[in-house]
């Protein structure tokens, strides 16, 4: 019988493709045959429980890395050249390496007996880490229940505990349970407002407070630790802080004679200004500028353009206001440095520092108001400063790095004044206060506050509400700053 044509050739094929699926099968990564039993992750109450499914390779239990990753709140780096992984957990690392059963813990080697996988693109370690974590003491906010194949996270304990406010006749006192010291730090305390860092505390949960001389306030956690913010009566006179015996009080009093005898602090207006508070020296920040175009805003105009036109607007608002000397840090579009900024008003001595943006529909929705200052923790991070040549001497100098941290608390006072104005002016426009790591504020020496503003729509249910031209605005703050300025001198 002579053969069909095609069919030894599609035979030989046939064979080829088996002997090379064959040979494939001998390089392929081993992958999972199953999956073993979950592991649940009982969270307490920081969110809801959830379970994670090992698989099985090779009569191996495996768990993911990013599962690891994930649950743990690790760091993950990955380097494909040398097939290995590290897991930085808190101040501990896990070094795994692609098929070894090595793993080093804190640079000490220890021995999972079975390797690490890579199976598609992610590294598996033994089941067994997941007990071992423990065991080795690397994380210390959960358990492990083997029994139960469960990892429990503790109830967070939170070191300000069930704030209250008891208004006492003329005293109204703020007082929460405290588990440990923590150091007050006053941002502010004026006859209108009181505003207190507790720094490295974290909070139980957010309260709200009125009631005797406390017109308003809240106690809430913030970056840097717990912050106590309290809106006063006009009769207030006076304040104090104490921290110690398992107690937080903070106490307000409408009672001057408890001020003259010394039991409480006096409630005074935001020092600025040089020693007679006299200022004399108002710095204004036109943002970006030069090939720094900014934002592009609604109509195509450049946020560095916008920018200038108010700051302008500020100067000659302020100018009609106040007998300060109003500086530029750029009269032009010109490219300026954010730490040539910062020399300006060093340099001039200023007493107030504005730096002014503008925002496209980015941060802020619909048209609205933001006013910034540096977080009370500072700009944190090293190479926040723009670099600068050595000195004669070869030093390299960081200019004026931190120079903020001192002057923050009049700084959030003046946001917050600029604020409660726009919101006045503007009621119907969101105004917003906010606390960052702001790098143009960060080495500016005298309170500075950044601005930005997004334009409304031109069209809607807000439009009419929204809208404001630039001498609006420019007018608020100058106003805004003037009672401040006035506020300031007593």
């Amino acid at each position: 019988m002579r053969p069909i044509p095609g069919r030894a050739t599609s035979a030989v094929a046939s064979l080829t493709l088996v002997l090379g699926l064959g040979a494939l099968a001998l390089v392929t990564p081993p992958v999972a045959a199953r999956t073993a039993s979950p592991i649940s992750i009982d969270h307490a109450e920081e969110r809801p429980a959830e379970k994670i499914f090992p698989i099985v390779i090779d009569g191996t239990s495996y768990v993911s890395t990013n599962d690891l990753a994930r649950i743990f709140a690790a760091t993950k780096y990955w380097r494909p050249e040398i097939q290995k992984l590290t897991l930085r957990l808190g101040e501990h690392t896990l070094r795994f390496t692609v098929d070894a059963p090595i793993v080093l813990v804190d640079e000490t080697g220890r021995n999972l007996i079975e390797p690490a996988r890579l199976i598609q693109g992610v590294v598996y370690a033994p089941e067994s880490i997941v007990r071992r974590i423990f065991e080795w003491g690397l994380f210390a906010d959960a358990t492990w229940d083997d029994a139960t194949r469960t990892i429990r996270f503790r109830s967070p304990v939170h070191v300000v505990r069930q704030a209250q406010l008891f208004p006492r006749g003329r005293v109204t006192e703020i007082s929460a349970t405290l588990l440990r010291g923590l150091p007050p730090r006053v941002l502010y305390a004026t006859p209108s407002e009181i505003r207190i860092l507790f720094e490295g505390g974290t909070l139980d949960t957010v309260r709200s407070f009125e009631g005797g001389i406390v017109t308003g306030g809240s106690i809430r956690e913030v970056a840097g630790g717990v912050e106590l913010r309290l809106r006063l009566g006009q009769d207030a006179k006076g304040y104090a802080v104490s921290v110690g015996s398992g107690r937080l009080k903070v106490s307000v009093t409408d009672d001057k004679d408890l001020v003259d005898a010394g039991l409480f602090n006096k409630l005074e207006p935001v020092p600025i200004g040089g020693p007679d508070r006299e200022v004399r020296t108002i710095i204004i920040d036109p943002g970006h500028g030069g090939t720094d175009l900014g934002a592009t805003l609604r109509g195509g105009m450049s946020e560095k353009d916008a920018a200038l036109d108010l700051a302008r607007a500020l100067r000659s608002a302020l100018s009609q206001r106040l007998s300060a000397r109003v500086i530029m840090t750029r009269e032009s579009d010109a490219e300026v440095s954010a730490a040539r900024r910062a020399e300006i008003a060093n340099e001039a001595g200023a007493d107030l520092f504005i730096s002014i943006h503008l925002d496209s529909e980015g941060s802020i929705k619909g048209g609205g108001f933001r006013v910034y200052t540096l977080s009370p923790g500072g700009a944190g991070g090293e190479g926040q400063s723009d670099a600068i040549p050595e000195d004669i001497d070869g030093v390299t100098l960081r200019p004026w790095v931190g120079a903020q941290t001192s002057a923050v608390g009049s700084s959030m006072a003046l946001a917050q004044a600029i604020a409660d104005s726009l919101h006045h002016s503007f009621p119907g426009t969101p105004v917003l206060t906010r606390q960052g790591p702001i790098r143009i504020l960060e080495p500016v020496v005298c309170p500075a506050i950044m601005l930005e503003s997004a334009p409304a729509a031109r069209t809607g249910p807000d439009a009419a509400s929204r809208s404001y031209t630039i001498y609006d605005y420019a007018r608020t703050v100058a106003e805004a700053i003037e009672k401040f300025v006035k506020a300031a001198r007593g």
